[in-house]
Formats: structure tokens, sequence, C-alpha cells
């Protein structure tokens, strides 16, 4: 068996088998594409990750529901079980596609919600008003959060992209909104495919998150009632998790073959 397969074989089935935490979220304020979310007793800023059709639904204000934590990785396929169906249908997305957005979109939200100038004293961008009325000021906090959001609205519909040096298939949902804060989240939205073109598709194969980001996650066919918007969570200086036990024995047996292979040669 090659080794390369291997690896393939191993990941789909950490994709299919990874543990996930399950976490109680409840709304506290929105305008259908972020907000905040009260999580385990914890206010966290989040964004859509599933737009579509007008039946999935976002917890109201007061509103709680159950869902999953799972990594930026392991949610990106699992937003509804349609979504789903496409990545299993071809497991070779799980090391082409998948790796490749969830890297730009990391080095996206890194980039462009810095927490040195954004996120105010203590690092975490919850001390920004959570008051949906104010979405809509030209606030640099705001701008860059719904210019974000746009980019990652889109990237969740390029199932397949792997190749982001041509950024032309992205959609600028403020083109043409000539308020001030329309006007600058457009001009955001620019700079970030620009920057993202311009590194080259090998920048993003090494990227490492900065920052902690995890997605909220309820698996259901997309009209499903059950099935609520997914959401990319902000999860402020959150350490990344550490890995599960199915991971750290797959590792464990990669590392044991590839010896054997080595000594056998």
């Amino acid at each position: 068996m090659k080794l390369s397969r291997l690896f393939l074989m191993i990941f789909t089935a950490l994709s299919a088998t990874a543990s996930a935490a399950t976490i109680s979220v409840t709304g506290v304020d929105d305008n259908g594409s972020g907000g905040v979310y009260e999580i385990d007793g914890q206010n966290y800023w989040w964004m859509c990750v599933e737009p579509g059709p007008p039946s999935v639904q976002v917890p109201t204000l007061g509103q709680t529901i159950t869902a999953d934590s799972q990594s930026f990785l392991d949610g990106w396929d699992q937003q509804n079980t349609e979504r789903l169906g496409i990545y299993t249908g071809d497991p070779s997305l799980y090391t082409t596609a998948i790796p490749r957005q969830v890297a730009v979109m990391e080095y996206v939200l890194d980039t462009y919600l810095p927490w040195n100038t954004l996120a105010g004293p203590s690092g975490r961008f919850i001390e920004q008003s959570s008051d949906s009325s104010l979405y809509a000021n030209d606030d640099a906090f705001y701008n860059s959060f719904f210019a974000v959001q746009n980019f990652l609205s889109e990237t969740y519909g390029k199932t397949v992209k792997e190749d982001f040096t041509d950024m032309s298939d992205f959609v600028d949902y403020y083109d043409g909104n000539a308020t001030p804060a329309g006007i600058a989240r457009s001009g955001l939205f620019q700079n970030i495919l620009t920057d993202v073109e311009g590194k080259g598709n090998a920048f993003f194969d090494t990227y490492t998150a900065t920052h902690g980001y995890y997605i909220a996650n309820t698996l259901f066919p997309s009209a499903d009632p059950d099935n609520w918007q997914d959401a990319l969570i902000i999860a402020s200086f959150a350490p990344v998790p550490e890995p599960g036990s199915a991971l750290l024995i797959a590792c464990c047996g990669v590392a044991w073959m590839v010896r054997r292979r080595r000594r056998l040669a």
C-alpha cells in the first residue's frame, strides 16, 4: 500500500469518527449572518458558515439550542447532510480542498480581525458591543467582521475550490453599497482577495492559525427543523484543543508503519 494512500485512509477515518463536545448555545444578538452567542455561560462572536434556505434557523435572543463543538477542520464538511455527501462522495477533497480552504480562512481571520487593534485591552473581541442596531455603523470592528464574514460565506460555497490564486468567483456583498460602511467593507473585501491571490497556494499549505476558532455544529438535512445555522466561533485566546485519542492512535500507527517500512527497505 502506498504511504500517501495510507494517510488518506486514516484522515478520512478520523474525519468520520472525530469526537465532538456537546455545547449549549444561546442567542444574544445577531443580524442573520453574525453576532454574539452565549456558549456554556461565556459570550463569543460568531459568523454564519451555512448560508442557504430560510429554513436554516438562528437562535433568537434568549433561545437555547444544543450543538456539537467541532474543530474548524473537522466541522468544515458538517453543516448539513447534503454538504457532507459532497465530500464523502469524493474523499480526495479531505486532503485537497478542505485543508486549503480552512487554512485560507484562518489566515483571513487572523489578519483582517487583528486582535492587537480590534479586540480591546484584554484581547477578547467580546468587549465590542453586541447590539445589532450598531452593526451597520462605519466602525473598524464591524467593517472588518462583516467583510471577513462575506469571505467566509463565499468560501463555504466553493466546496471543491483548491486554487486561491484566482478569486474572480468570489462575490462582494457590499459592491454598490454607497454608505460609508458599505464602501469600507467592499474595500476591505477587495483587499482580502488581492492579498490571498498574491500569497500563492503553497503559502497556505504550511499556514498555522494564530488564534482559536471552532465550529458550533448541528448535522441534519438542510430543511430539517433541527438543522440550526452552523457558526464559526471566534474563541478568543483559547488554546488549540489537544488531539483526541483516535488521532493519537492513528499518528502512532503511522509512525510505527513508517519506521517498519524504513527498516524493511
